[in-house]
This record gives C-alpha cells, sequence and structure tokens, in this order.
C-alpha cells in the first residue's frame, strides 16, 4: 500500500504560543496514529468531528476538523451526519454548542 501524505489541519490559533516543536511533534503523533487505524482520511475525520460534538470542543477545534473534512471529500450532508449521530449520546446542550460551530465552518 502506497503511503501519501495526509491532508494537513489548519493549526488553531488557540495552539500559539506552544513550542513549534510540540506542534510538529502533536502533528506527527496524528499522523502516525492515523496511519494505524485503517480508516481512510474521509472517516477519520467524521468520527472527529462527532467526538468534537461530544467533547464540546472550542469553534476552532471544530471549524479546522470541518475545514479537512471538506477537503478529503466529505459532502455538507455527512459533516451533518456526524453531529446527528452523537445527538442522543450527547445531549442537545452539546449540540447548542456546536451546531453553530459547524454550520460557521461549513460557510467558509
Amino acid at each position: 500500500m502506497e503511503e501519501r501524505e495526509p491532508t494537513p489541519i489548519a493549526v488553531p490559533d488557540g495552539l500559539r504560543g506552544l513550542d513549534p516543536a510540540a506542534v510538529a511533534a502533536l502533528r506527527d503523533a496524528r499522523v502516525e496514529l492515523e496511519g494505524l487505524t485503517g480508516l481512510d482520511e474521509r472517516t477519520i475525520e467524521l468520527v472527529r468531528i462527532g467526538t468534537l460534538v461530544g467533547l464540546a470542543a472550542p469553534e476552532e477545534s471544530l471549524a479546522a476538523h470541518v475545514a479537512r473534512a471538506r477537503a478529503v471529500g466529505v459532502p455538507e450532508e455527512e459533516v451533518w451526519g456526524a453531529v446527528l449521530a452523537v445527538a442522543t449520546l450527547v445531549g442537545v446542550p452539546r449540540l447548542i454548542g456546536a451546531v453553530p460551530a459547524v454550520r460557521a465552518a461549513l460557510e467558509e
């Protein structure tokens, strides 16, 4: 199987101030783990979007992963599908926080 460089994820502004070596180490760990999953980038990003909703992640985290999902060909409907797939597990308060962030990211 041919290895290829995964689609980048923008480094969120919230990580500004971290040592660049630390940011590179986080990226390298992400790439290494993605390679071990057996999942394609589309599936990985859908899982991550659902997880970020469940974690009540900051808007910029959702925006970064929605942007990466779109860059690897995930249609808007599937992004919303990832949000809805976790809705009954995470509850309405998490959705209230996530839906505006996902909507804004899709509009960019």
